[in-house]
């Protein structure tokens, strides 16, 4: 299993590793029961030593979602990452003390109030409060004011594009997807309890694109990803495999510093694939160049659904 690690960011590198495993477990590429390699053989396999990894898996164990035993090893637990994941007897009570106290103190509500609110929130036809608000965190403006516009077409919510690396986000929820779940809970700890987390994937539609532009005659067609992070590029290519199949596309990746750079050299009839935030800087001419093609990411159906009505957000 290859996970693309940057060792030159600021961004620790068990965390790093911690964050890609936690997303393939989210997005179902990592199964329940999935025995992770073994401390030596992980340090070998993705280039950082034994302390990396043994943290890395200790942060996965540490929020439910492996378990690590002698001589099993760290495996995945069933539903990991999912709601559930790692609770407790001891933990659902802890966690309903934590709710009535911060009710009580925070807003003056007793059981009695309380429980109403919770019902009427659970059943999921609570209508939004009036400035029902949310932070859509992502590491682009592109992909932050995409992923937003979805929210809002689903649900009647204000939603506020937030790119990651700013300050904290206003009070509200906190949208993010799990590539970058650590790194939120990193950056803004005490927000952990408005924060939640999504699976995005590549909008299938990009394959029909490319099978209708670029007709192939039963060749294989080769696509050149572009990215200025060569993490970042390898991360994309890998999601690219799931609608991209093998026998008729070969995804190569290509690092630019500028989306303009894409189309050099001149004269080439090679597709080009854009990642979010090269889409969002490639002017609107260059976007009607026959061979730009946008790698565009898109909620999961289902988790948008659950989202709105954990929430207790109208329905558009």
């Amino acid at each position: 299993m290859k996970l693309a690690l940057d060792h030159r960011s600021a961004v620790p590198l068990y965390q790093q590793l911690a964050e890609a495993l936690r997303y393939r477990i989210a997005t179902g590429e990592l199964k329940p029961e999935t025995v992770l390699p073994p401390l030596r053989r992980a340090a070998a396999l993705w280039n950082v030593n034994l302390h990396t990894v043994r943290r890395a898996y200790g942060e996965l164990a540490r929020i439910g979602v492996v378990r690590t035993s002698t001589p099993g090893g760290t495996k995945i637990l069933p539903n990991g990452g999912e709601p559930g994941a790692g609770s407790t007897p001891d933990s659902r009570r802890q966690f309903v003390q934590a709710v009535l106290q911060e009710a009580r103190l925070r807003h003056g509500l007793g059981v009695t109030e309380l429980v109403p609110l919770l019902r009427g929130a659970g059943s999921g036809v609570a209508a939004s409060s009036p400035g029902a608000a949310a932070s859509v965190v992502e590491c682009s403006q592109s992909q932050c004011e995409d992923l937003a516009e979805q929210i809002a077409r689903r649900w009647r919510v204000q939603t506020t594009p937030w790119v990651l690396g700013r300050e904290e986000p206003p009070r509200g929820a906190i949208i993010a997807t799990y590539f970058h779940y650590n790194a939120v809970r990193v950056r803004w700890p005490e927000r952990v309890q408005d924060s939640r987390f999504l699976v995005i994937a590549p909008e299938t539609s990009l394959r029909d694109r490319l099978r209708q532009r670029h007709p192939t005659r039963g060749r294989r067609l080769t696509v050149v990803l572009c990215e200025r992070d060569d993490a970042m590029a390898r991360n994309i290519a890998t999601d690219l495999i799931r609608i991209l199949p093998a026998k008729e596309f070969r995804v190569v990746t290509r690092v630019v510093r500028t989306a303009k750079e894409a189309f050099e050299p001149a004269g080439t009839r090679t597709p080009i694939l854009f990642s979010p935030r090269m889409w969002g800087e490639l002017p609107a001419r260059a976007r009607q160049d026959p061979r730009a093609h946008q790698v565009r990411y898109v909620f999961d159906s289902a988790q948008l659904e659950a989202l709105g009505l954990d929430q207790g957000w109208e329905p558009r």
